[in-house]
């Protein structure tokens, strides 16, 4: 699986709503509010894509849970890695 451009943001917005603390609704008071910003933006991006681009992030994000466990690791320890270096920029 190759994840390019728009859909490298988009795989980030699913995965870091997908592990955020926020899994247990109830944590959310456990959040800093560094946290609790960014899962507020990722949500205001969310509502306001086109339903199309909805139905296509569903559908890659299906798609993604369907592949072995062995390439979903390889793919999050390439975002982790992304995103770690983006940090140092």
């Amino acid at each position: 699986m190759k994840i390019l451009g728009a859909k490298v943001w988009l795989f980030c917005l699913f995965w870091s709503l997908a592990t955020s603390p926020l899994a247990g609704a109830a944590d959310w008071r456990n959040l800093t509010p560094k946290e609790k910003d960014k899962i507020q933006r990722n949500y205001q991006r969310w509502e306001k894509l086109p339903p199309q681009d909805k139905n296509h992030l569903r559908e890659e994000w299906d798609r993604y849970q369907r592949l072995p466990s062995d390439e979903r690791e390889r793919i999050k320890q390439r975002y982790d890695a992304d995103r770690r270096r983006r940090q140092k920029d």
